[in-house]
């Protein structure tokens, strides 16, 4: 069981799962914040919480005898300052998109994110996107539209802002992916951007400021925790999945966001989101699919490798 665990592809699956999840319970969490407060209170207080967990988990790795880590030394300053950008933007598009429209809805966007990430990894990582990665990100887009089945005259200001989110978001696990090939520590990626969202939540701060009750201040804790875990996973899971092969596994997370959106919201998706949501499923699968592939072809050629070498 270990050794399977040690295997990088079924290790990415395994927190790409535990990724998804805590997002959609923060989703679930904030789309009840959205009712009480505003987005720049709400991402102040969470980043300056996020911020803190990264500082004491790496304090606390160093002090329990693993590898020295430092949650504020970073070899690529430069890409970590867009990525910070990019988490901004995404934070606050997604934001304003949970709170307009329904849980299930938000998949939509979800579901395109493969697609952006096969041409941004394309152009950025110089990653080949195979015939397979094509043919799973073409039955994903069939099910994108199907979400739609009267076309796209229904959307509204908040499909607009989940794109927005969802373009913002494909770029910055991107950037997550390139810096890792070169960055080990990954709390890194996840101090310097709730940071930067703490500080330019904190410019709006002032105009927008409501005094907060108990049960508000624990929801606040506990969606800071959920997208802490979320975060730090997701970056553990660029490090062992091309991008291509990540986000279209992690449509898992309609699962999740139907969930959450019938079980707290009374959100009933349609048949043909359904049915929509589960060609984009298929998709993840063909990609998963994909990049098992690819690992065997390299572990049958790496025997090989090493014979010529000698």
């Amino acid at each position: 069981m270990m050794r399977r665990l040690e295997n990088p592809l079924v290790a990415g699956v395994l927190l790409l799962c535990l990724s998804t999840l805590a997002g959609t319970l923060a989703d679930g969490t904030v789309k009840k914040l959205s009712i009480e407060i505003e987005a720049p209170q709400v991402f102040f207080l969470s980043g300056l919480i996020m911020a803190g967990l990264s500082y004491l988990s790496a304090t606390a790795r160093s002090k329990m005898g693993a590898r020295r880590t430092s949650c504020l030394r970073t070899s690529e300053p430069l890409l970590l300052f867009w990525r910070c950008v990019a988490t901004v933007a995404a934070s606050l598009g997604f934001f304003y998109a949970v709170a307009l429209i329904p849980l299930a809805e938000i998949f939509l966007f979800v579901g395109m994110m493969p697609l952006m990430s096969a041409l941004l990894s394309r152009a950025m990582l110089r990653e080949t996107v195979h015939a397979g990665d094509w043919f799973g990100l073409a039955i994903g887009m069939i099910g994108v539209a199907m979400l739609f089945p009267h076309g796209f005259s229904g959307l509204t200001l908040g499909h607009l802002a989940g794109f927005a989110g969802a373009l913002s978001g494909t770029v910055s696990l991107v950037l997550s992916r390139m810096i890792a090939r070169r960055e080990i520590n990954a709390l890194v990626q996840v101090f310097y951007p709730n940071l930067a969202l703490a500080i330019v939540a904190m410019i709006l701060l002032p105009s927008v400021w409501r005094p907060m009750g108990l049960l508000v201040t624990g929801q606040i804790m506990l969606y800071s925790g959920l997208l802490f875990l979320a975060r730090w996973s997701m970056v553990l899971v660029m490090q062992r999945l091309r991008a291509p092969v990540a986000l279209p596994l992690m449509n898992v997370q309609f699962v999740w966001m139907v969930a959450v959106g019938l079980l707290f919201f009374g959100e009933v998706p349609a048949i043909a989101t359904l049915l929509g949501a589960g060609l984009v499923m298929v998709a993840g699968v063909v990609a998963l699919g994909e990049q098992a592939r690819l690992d065997r072809i390299a572990a049958a050629r790496a025997p090989r490798d090493v014979v010529a070498a000698e």
